[in-house]
């Protein structure tokens, strides 16, 4: 982050905040709101180096919700009440640990159109009707646009002659393709280079991605994708044949890695009861870079129905998966892809929780309210705590404000 240039047409008396002392910049910081707290560190290198000692920026991070306008019809009785509680050019987000509610500034015309599949930090990774792809920040408004996808046809993907896709698909509207084709991605973004990664899988099947400095998407041949997780320049895939790829994202083009892929001859297998449902799976990397695979399942006996979270580590002594049921001082948001570790000290931030949102478990078919609720499961307990949110057209999901590299 570059130093702000000095104004030479500065009049006597004008201040330069720049040249503020540290322990000034400190006492306003730490007088924010959190999201004026991340807005402000982004004046210039000072304030974003201040900011690391501000109890704000320090190591204690938790997550919040966000909820993102959802493009709805005003012909719908219950709009005129959603349009007083929130525009759709701004997003609410929620701190659960104080219950304070902030609203953002104006992040786009086109957010309301727009789905949030990914987060990471402050920074969102959001996908557009257009099938455009672009990283957002939440409390900067700052933008970074993705190549474009053009879409024709039947299901296909075709290389351009710029080295672009062609994404096909004829029987779906771009609509359907968003919600329903694309759930899984990661986003990485180094808060001060603006260094990027972001992946995406098409259909559980093809998966795409593109860094900082590419000039295209890239595209993994011939293998079929179902979850995966990012971490220190490594990408963790797990396939369809429930296997776990490395990929190596350091150099200009991702390179397996063969040799020092320690889950390469283990491929995962859980046997399910006969009262076991899978919903979904997914990745996630510990913060000391172990690989977690996670199930979203129900379990069903004597006619009731339990949703449930089961967690599996390898054993690299033993060379098998073995299911877990502590995360130690880590927590999860589920599907994001990684760990993130607690303060021990803090009662009202706990480990071993992991965080969802109503999708991310088996459809609560009989409860229509939980269907625009979040949740979090206690691994101790098995036990899931519901929240319902007044604002049922929006899109909610939980993102962990804040930098892993403070």
């Amino acid at each position: 982050m570059d130093e702000p240039q000095r104004d030479e047409k500065m009049k006597p008396g004008d201040v330069d905040w720049s040249e503020m002392c540290s322990d000034a910049m400190q006492l306003i910081l730490e007088s924010l709101s959190i999201p004026d707290f991340h807005r402000a560190r982004t004046v210039c290198s000072k304030w974003y180096s201040v900011s690391k000692s501000c109890v704000a920026g320090s190591r204690n991070r938790y997550p919040w919700l966000i909820l993102i306008p959802e493009k709805s019809s005003d012909s719908k009785p219950s709009m005129k009440l959603f349009r007083k509680l929130s525009d759709t050019n701004s997003c609410r987000l929620c701190d659960p640990r104080d219950g304070k509610t902030y609203r953002t500034r104006y992040l786009g015309d086109q957010l309301s159109e727009s789905r949030c599949i990914a987060s990471y930090g402050n920074w969102l990774l959001m996908l557009n009707p257009s099938l455009d792809f672009y990283v957002l920040n939440v409390f900067t408004g700052e933008r970074i646009n993705l190549p474009s996808l053009s879409l024709r046809g039947k299901v296909s993907f075709e290389r351009k002659d710029d080295g672009g896709f062609f994404l096909e698909h004829s029987w779906f509207d771009r609509e359907t393709i968003i919600n329903r084709y694309i759930e899984t991605a990661v986003l990485w973004i180094d808060e001060k280079t603006k260094d990027f990664v972001v992946c995406w899988i098409y259909n559980d099947q093809y998966l795409f991605s593109f860094k900082k400095g590419d000039d295209s998407w890239w595209h993994l041949e011939d293998t079929k994708c179902l979850a995966m997780a990012y971490k220190d320049q490594k990408l963790c895939v797990y396939t369809s044949d429930h296997h776990i790829k490395i990929l190596d994202y350091s150099g200009d083009i991702p390179e397996e890695i063969i040799e020092g892929n320690p889950y390469l001859n283990h491929p995962f297998y859980y046997d399910l009861q006969p009262w076991e449902y899978i919903w979904k799976r997914r990745l996630a990397i510990t913060t000391s870079g172990d690989v977690l695979i996670i199930l979203s399942l129900k379990k069903t006996l004597e006619n009731e129905e339990k949703r449930l979270f089961y967690i599996f580590k390898m054993n690299l002594q033993g060379d098998e998966w073995e299911r877990v049921d502590s995360l130690g001082n880590e927590m999860l948001v589920f599907g994001d892809g990684y760990t993130l570790a607690v303060a021990p000290a803090k009662e009202d931030v706990r480990g071993g929780v992991i965080y969802f949102v109503a999708d991310d478990v088996w459809p609560p078919h009989t409860n229509k309210l939980l269907e625009s609720s979040t949740g979090t499961f206690d691994l101790a307990t098995t036990e899931i705590s519901w929240s319902l949110h007044y604002c049922y057209f929006s899109n909610i999901r939980w993102f962990v404000p804040g930098s892993d590299k403070q």
